[in-house]
């Protein structure tokens, strides 16, 4: 049987687990914003990246996902270096 600080640091992991796929997308936006504002140049794969408008709101999107991520992810790995530093 694990002592409590163990199964806290297991939660911890398991979280950061399920918070980096939720993340994912985000950062898929922001490629995919990028490579419409500096890559496409009018010839994208799709329409949908030609236009400039879409793609800064595409970056938004996913730069709002990626910041949520990017707490969430700060806020756990503080809290798993306080258990493992106990």
């Amino acid at each position: 049987m694990k002592n409590p600080m163990e199964e806290k640091i297991e939660e911890i992991k398991k979280e950061l687990i399920k918070i980096q796929i939720i993340g994912a997308p985000g950062m898929i936006l922001v490629s995919l914003g990028l490579y419409g504002v500096f890559g496409a140049r009018g010839n994208a794969f799709h329409p949908f990246p030609n236009s400039l408008e879409n793609c800064y709101v595409v970056l938004a999107i996913g730069g709002v996902i990626a910041l949520w991520e990017a707490i969430k992810v700060i806020e756990l790995m503080k809290k798993q270096s306080e258990l493992n530093g106990k």
